[in-house]
Formats: C-alpha cells, structure tokens, sequence
C-alpha cells in the first residue's frame, strides 16, 4: 500500500510540473569571457542538451534557456583552462519537457582544445572551426557541421548516433570509425580503405588531421 502511495505521489508530480510549465517561455542565464591564454575550453553538460557553433565574436558566450529559478551556469577558470558547468538540480527531472538547454558560441580564431563531457544529452554543434574537439558521452546523438575543416576530433558515445559533415570533398584526415553493432558509412573517398565488421579506416587527402569516431550500439555517418 505504502509503494503505491508513492508511485501515485510521483506520478502526479510529474503531470504537475508538466502542465504548470507548459505556458512558460523561460528565463535566460547569460555568460561571457574572454579565452585569451586559455588552452582548453571544457564543457560538461550532463544531460542537458547542448548546441555548440563559432562565431565571429571576441569572447565565448555561454547562455542556458530556463524554464524555472533553479541554478544556471557555473565557470571554473584555472590558469589556462576554463570549464563551463551546471549546477545540479534534481527536480528538473520531474519537468517534463521543459529541461534547460545550452548554448555555447566560440570565438572562430580560438585555437585551443575543445573538451565536451556529457551523460544522456545530445550534442548538436553547427559553423565549427574548432582545431581541436574531444567528445565523450553515454547516451544522446552527436552531430557536428563544419564551416572550415582544420581540426582532429575524437568523439566516444556509448549507445547515441555520430554524424559528421566537413563540408569538403577530399580533407586531409586519417580516419578510424568505429562502432560496436551499429552501421558505419563515409561518402568521402579513402586511401588505404580497411574495413572489417567492428572497424572503417583509411586516409583522404594528406592525412594531417585524425578524426577518430567511436560508438558502442550507434550509427556513424560522415560526409
């Protein structure tokens, strides 16, 4: 009896938090700074979904969409690394649709590292000229669009899609995609083309980038 109570009370948490913020079009949590000396920009999203661009701006501007009063973005900065984090909040798992998204714009000329940590939230980056990218997660999709292709990229999801354009027709890069049960295709064509059942490798043009794709049960698809 006691369980059911507490199911019962769960449930109409949920339908609460759901339809109290259905007409509610959020707050915004806005940030700036300057990456000048930094070398490595980390963000750890959680299970907030993310969207990532460059841009022709000075400084990075971090901006988290809010649907209540809970605690927004956090940055961390060392001597020459910044983190950009959230602070936790167990009650946004109640509201259904109405998680907080985050927005990340960088400066085009950054030429740091980029790190990207998550757990079950999709990655959507659009415009990157990023040189160096580094991304890893559990669950949730992964899709990258490059305006100008100079950049290795490492990226590790556990069961979400990868997909990556270039935007190039032959960029200089070594190639590894990986994927456990998922499909694997690149429209790019490949020098040194070795494929088996788990692994695509090969090089296109020079070779002077490495992209490195890697997914346990998800789909990898480069063009």
């Amino acid at each position: 009896m006691k369980n059911r109570f507490i199911m019962l009370l769960v449930l109409v948490m949920f339908f609460l938090s759901a339809c109290g913020l259905a007409n509610d079009d959020g707050t915004e949590d806005f940030q700036s700074v300057s990456l000048k000396d930094i070398d490595i920009l980390q963000v750890d999203h959680g299970s907030v979904k993310l969207n990532v661009e460059s841009a022709d701006i000075d400084s990075l501007e971090a901006s988290l969409l809010l649907y209540d009063n809970g605690p927004g973005i956090v940055m961390d900065k060392s001597k020459r690394k910044i983190k950009i984090r959230l602070k936790n909040d167990v009650s946004r798992l109640l509201k259904i649709g109405q998680m907080p998204q985050l927005q990340v714009r960088i400066p085009s000329d950054y030429m740091g590292q980029v790190v990207v940590d998550g757990s079950s939230g999709s990655v959507t980056a659009r415009e990157l000229q990023t040189r160096s990218l580094q991304i890893t997660g559990k669950s949730g999709n992964i899709s990258l669009d490059f305006a100008k292709f100079h950049s290795d990229i490492r990226v590790s999801v556990t069961s979400g899609n990868v997909k990556v354009s270039l935007n190039e027709v032959n960029p200089d890069v070594s190639w590894i995609l990986q994927s456990g049960s998922g499909r694997r295709s690149i429209t790019i064509p490949l020098e040194d083309h070795r494929q088996n059942n788990r692994k695509t490798e090969g090089q296109s043009g020079s070779g002077s980038y490495e992209v490195h794709l890697k997914t346990s049960s998800g789909n990898i698809s480069v063009q």
